[in-house]
């Protein structure tokens, strides 16, 4: 008489699998909608305060004056002189 020794087989955890469906169907899911769905045009209707933008955009700048502007309030000199004081003591034996 023969002896026939088989393994245990391990039983399947199907919590897991199901668990790793549903992550890799969320992440094909969320692939999808970020680079393939065209998104939903929608009527904006702009408010009458931005309508003036377009007189704005239409301005004409002269960058000369801005930056004389700029150099009358900026080119003041806010410097002090500093004088380093020179490093230890006189008499480095000569108690505090």
């Amino acid at each position: 008489m023969a002896i026939i020794v088989q393994e245990e087989k391990k039983p399947v955890n199907w919590f897991n699998i199901v668990i790793i469906a549903v992550f890799v169907a969320v992440l094909f899911f969320a692939a999808y909608f970020v680079f393939f769905k065209k998104p939903e045009l929608v009527d904006v209707v702009v408010p009458a305060k931005l309508q003036n933008l377009g007189q704005i955009s239409q301005a004409q700048l002269d960058p000369g004056s801005t930056i004389e502007t700029l150099n009358k309030y900026f080119s003041k000199n806010f410097s002090q002189t500093v004088t380093i004081p020179t490093p230890g003591r006189t008499n480095p034996f000569q108690p505090f």
